[in-house]
């Protein structure tokens, strides 16, 4: 069963947010590695969500599903214009940075962490989710 929270659109809802996932990650037992990087991933897309969705609504919702082989996080985000993550280029971390254009670090993280980050579109609606399997 996914159990979903609202979280202010704003960079200070990442308390509200960890504190959610910390409550419901804790009472499924998840295993330190794998609750860490659930949690990383959360802030790098919310964080994503905040600052680079145009309008958008007053708040975010943040939906967890933890089952015995795998968690998803997914964030869905209302009155926004689309943005796909899977659209942002790889990032060459051996380049010089001198070199480098700014931009899809976070996105790079969170999809070497995960075991897989998806994104929908629809009626301006944007859901981004990953899932990680549990060790």
């Amino acid at each position: 069963m996914q159990r979903t929270v609202k979280i202010a659109r704003s960079v200070g809802g990442l308390e509200q947010l960890f504190n959610f996932l910390e409550q419901e990650l804790s009472g499924e037992q998840v295993d330190e590695k794998t609750a860490f990087c659930v949690n990383l991933a959360a802030e790098e897309l919310f964080t994503n969500l905040v600052r680079h969705n145009e309008g958008g609504a007053d708040s975010i919702v943040a939906g967890l599903e933890i089952s015995p082989r795998q968690i998803e996080l997914q964030f869905v985000d209302r009155d926004v214009e689309p943005f796909d993550p899977e659209s942002v280029p790889e990032v060459d971390i051996n380049e010089p940075l001198e070199t480098r254009r700014p931009g899809g670090l976070g996105v790079h993280l969170v999809r070497s962490i995960v075991d897989r980050l998806s994104y929908s579109y629809d009626n301006r609606e944007l859901t981004v989710s990953v899932i990680k399997k549990r060790n």
